[in-house]
């Protein structure tokens, strides 16, 4: 991402929040009315991993520093899905940060601003007047000492305690919340209850066998009813180890699935940059929003929605690999070092090849895991997207983060997720098929098949579904209740 931005040299007025902006958790809030103290504007999206953890770190600041300066985070849609706001509080909520929350679906603030890239931190003084601005998460974590600069340089002017609302974070929800991974073998079905923080392994009809995880965000490794996880999201079976995408602790973390033990195979809870070679400790290896998960043999493949790459941790060697993506945000074709890609948010591997769905560019990508190259199936770039069926040159998706393998290698499924839709890709005629369901989605988030039953994780309502392919029935399962 981008380096710390300086705002243009005549540091111009900060344009007053638009009336048209639709305020999802705070009555409407105004820099005039926050005038005498700085504010720190975050402009962010909620599918982007970039985002999430600007989030994470512009929450921080707002908590340390909540009598002294004003935080307000403005939300600008990317997908046509995500234009209502709805997204946006639920992906706070997922990130643990409570801060008012605005939504642009009109991208009248995005405008006045004169933005070019989320996330975009801007920070106004007290007398109105933007002093910097911050284009991108690590750019965003230079954030502090200038605010730090800007409340002490105010100390002796300050009208007193900052007049904004004190929202706090949500506890978590009800039965599920948000569920964002699923894997199933012969007799279990794994759910990651994103939301609240936890694994649950289940029937195939969803009786709760087993909770792994206290329910609490946390970094914590142990028995099952003492670990802590934070945003889980993929998984990858493996013989008798369950591996998770612990997508907000920045770490692939390991279940026992004989005893329900968890331990951090990789990842120190920070993000970062990961770097080729043997790790000894977890923690001496950094990932970015680990966020999908599969076996191959005995390497276990990430992908990292954060760092826009593939990564391989060759299990009982300690080694991590990049398999993948230049780390550049884009969507080119081409070799291992060259191919880039856009939030790599879905993976599933049929033979000798990785099939991975790029959320930001709604597209699907084939790679040789023989040699990392990449080529995409279907899907014209970052903004470009819809509902349309077809073949390589028709079909459109709306940020897609869920795949699963149809039988016998003939394809696969897609949660369609911007689209609340499940879709088919048949891979002997290249075709794109949407699928009817006697039930509506809202942003289904991850997908798990056995033989002819498909398991849904429908994240925007918190809940799990079975769908029999071969009857076209579809049950509501019992998931936590």
């Amino acid at each position: 991402m981008a380096s710390i931005a300086p705002a243009s040299p005549a540091r111009s007025i900060a344009p007053e929040l638009d009336a048209s902006l639709g305020w999802l958790n705070a009555a409407p809030l105004t820099l005039a009315g926050l005038r005498g103290h700085p504010v720190v504007l975050l402009f962010w999206n909620a599918g982007s991993a970039h985002c999430h953890n600007a989030l994470q770190t512009v929450g921080a600041l707002a908590s340390r520093f909540r009598d002294s300066a004003g935080f307000v985070a403005v939300h600008v849609p990317k997908f046509d899905s995500e234009r209502d706001g709805a997204a946006a509080l639920d992906t706070m909520r997922l990130e643990g940060v409570a801060l008012p929350l605005a939504n642009d679906g009109d991208w009248a603030a995005w405008q006045h601003y004169t933005l070019s890239a989320w996330p975009t931190a801007v920070l106004v003084d007290p007398q109105g007047v933007i002093r910097e601005r911050f284009v991108g998460d690590r750019a965003i974590e230079g954030l502090s000492a200038a605010l730090e600069a800007e409340i002490d340089a105010n100390f002796l002017h300050s009208p007193g305690v900052v007049d904004v609302p004190r929202l706090e974070a949500p506890a978590p929800r009800g039965a599920l919340n948000s569920p964002g991974g699923l894997i199933v073998n012969a007799t279990r079905l794994y759910v990651a209850d994103t939301g609240n923080h936890r694994i649950l392994e289940c029937t195939h009809d969803g009786r709760v066998l087993r909770r792994i995880g206290t329910g609490t965000r946390d970094f914590v490794d142990g028995l099952a009813d003492v670990s802590g996880f934070n945003a889980p999201r993929g998984m990858a079976l493996l013989q008798d180890r369950l591996y998770v995408a612990d997508t907000g602790n920045h770490a692939i973390r390991r279940i026992n699935t004989r005893t329900g033990e968890v331990d951090t195979l990789v990842g120190s809870g920070r993000s970062g940059e990961p770097v080729a070679g043997v790790f000894r400790m977890p923690k001496d290896a950094a990932l970015d929003r680990p966020w999908a998960l599969a076996v191959a043999d005995s390497t276990l493949l990430v992908t990292l929605a954060g760092a826009h790459q593939l990564w391989a941790i060759e299990l009982g060697a300690g080694l991590l690999r990049h398999v993948s993506g230049s780390g550049r945000f884009g969507s080119d074709e081409g070799g291992a070092e060259d191919a880039t890609f856009a939030q790599p948010s879905a993976l599933a591997v049929v033979g000798d090849r990785a099939y991975v769905l790029d959320a930001a560019s709604s597209s699907l990508r084939e790679l040789r895991l023989g040699d990392g190259s990449v080529r995409t199936l279907f899907g014209r770039g970052l903004f470009e997207f819809g509902l349309k069926d077809g073949g390589i040159r028709q079909a459109l998706m709306q940020s897609p983060t869920g795949l699963a393998a149809l039988p016998n290698g003939q394809g696969l499924w897609i949660a369609d997720t911007g689209n609340g839709a499940l879709r088919r890709w048949v891979s002997r005629n290249q075709a794109l098929t949407t699928v009817t369901l006697p039930s509506a989605l809202h942003r289904p988030s991850a997908l798990a098949a056995w033989q002819s039953q498909l398991w849904i994780a429908d994240a925007g309502n918190h809940v799990v579904w079975r769908y029999d392919s071969d009857s076209g029935e579809m049950h509501r399962l019992p998931v936590g209740e």
